[in-house]
């Protein structure tokens, strides 16, 4: 990668990595998980649009960007971080990350049939199976079978990530139609609103705790947690490869991991750091010589 390429990559999952550690303390906190995805998405939203009106640089409403806006903001923001937010209140915090890196797993599957072959060999197929198969070593050692609200959330969580798979495959597609602001914009505002509204139907009783640590959360969410996680993301589209970006989803759960451990006493077993070593071992596998 170049170095630029490089740091963006790593900035990115240093970013991610942190969010689930802010997140799931907010939560604790008395944020509503609706509530709290739709201020995060609506208030980034707005931001992004302020400056395109500014800069006067106005999306495209074409069908095919209008597709492209739909499926992020509904499929990957508003769904599967919805269900990601609500299963994050039953389950660890470094356990919903470790969900999320069987991303680059479903992201090889859809990118089979979407993408052409390749994107994808032999080489990069094994180095995704051997992350998952790490992830899923942690897994195996995260999950209370005599909790159903943690059963459900793992459900919930995998769920989101299958459905938050083909708008990523399908914008590697089309990564030239619209560029990283105008998606952000259009679908983090769609999102906020889907949310909120989600939020008035279903959590009318929950009252959120405006507390120091929660606006602080908000804040740091929205900021770097999408205004500059997202931008990065989607600027990454055209620089790298699909599997390498679907790689992005193995090194947050590392970081999250540890945080929780250290912050939340979420407890980081020798299967866990077993499993660990395989993401890692993973993420060299698929980086070199690209």
């Amino acid at each position: 990668m170049k170095p630029k390429v490089l740091f963006g990559y790593m900035l990115l999952c240093i970013i991610w990595g942190t969010t689930w550690l802010v997140l799931k303390k907010s939560l604790m906190d008395g944020t509503p998980p609706f509530f709290g995805a739709g201020m995060r998405f609506i208030i980034a939203g707005s931001l992004l649009w302020i400056a395109i009106i500014y800069s006067k640089n106005f999306p495209p409403f074409d069908p095919l960007p209008m597709k492209i806006y739909f499926q992020f903001g509904v499929l990957n923001l508003t769904i599967s971080y919805g269900l990601t937010y609500w299963a994050t209140q039953y389950i660890y915090s470094s356990l919903s990350s470790i969900i999320w890196s069987g991303f680059p797993l479903t992201v090889a599957v859809f990118s089979y049939f979407m993408l052409k072959p390749k994107d994808m060999n032999l080489k990069k197929l094994f180095s995704l199976i051997l992350g998952t198969s790490g992830a899923f070593l942690i897994l195996c050692e995260s999950i209370n079978p005599t909790d159903g609200r943690v059963a459900i959330g793992i459900i919930m969580v995998i769920i989101a990530v299958i459905i938050a798979s083909y708008p990523s495959v399908y914008l590697k597609k089309h990564s030239d139609v619209v560029s990283s602001l105008h998606i952000n914009a259009v679908s983090q505002l769609l999102a906020g609103t889907l949310l909120l509204f989600l939020s008035y139907l279903v959590e009318a009783n929950q009252n959120m705790n405006w507390s120091n640590y929660n606006i602080f959360a908000l804040i740091y969410l929205t900021i770097p947690g999408s205004l500059i996680a997202w931008f990065i993301y989607i600027w990454l589209y055209s620089h790298i490869t699909m599997a390498q970006i679907s790689y992005i989803a193995f090194f947050p759960p590392l970081i999250a991991m540890v945080l929780g451990y250290v912050f939340l006493k979420e407890s980081l077993s020798i299967l866990a750091i077993l499993g660990s070593g395989l993401i890692i071992l993973g993420a060299v596998l698929i980086n070199r010589n690209e």
